[in-house]
């Protein structure tokens, strides 16, 4: 309120009496600092805007495309290797070692031709 009183003191002081030319330059340079400030806090905005525009609707959405698919992928292992677990399936390895169920049978067949 006191700057913008004072503001209006002076330009009525310049009407009645004379131009002063150094409140003059003074205004001059501050509107001009107003100025540049404005149209660089309007440049920041605009630029973090497109920055957040393409951070949430480009980045975000392949991001979690990425994240599900590998999700996805985790899921089904452990899906399969439990479903293998509890039905007694394995897949058979390069060692040789075979599904319990299958192991069981063997052995069954040995004591079966043992007695």
């Amino acid at each position: 309120m006191f700057v913008l009183g004072g503001l209006v003191a002076s330009k009525v002081f310049e009407i009645k009496v004379r131009r002063i030319d150094f409140l003059v330059d003074l205004f001059m340079k501050g509107d001009q600092k107003i100025h540049k400030s404005r149209e660089f806090l309007i440049f920041k905005y605009n630029r973090y805007r497109k920055i957040l525009h393409i951070f949430i609707f480009d980045f975000l959405p392949a991001y979690l495309y990425e994240l599900l698919g590998k999700t996805k992928d985790y899921v089904a292992k452990k899906y399969y290797k439990a479903g293998d677990s509890i039905r007694g399936r394995r897949i058979l390895k390069s060692n040789g070692s075979v599904s319990s169920f299958l192991e069981q049978l063997s052995e069954d067949k040995k004591i079966e031709k043992n007695p």
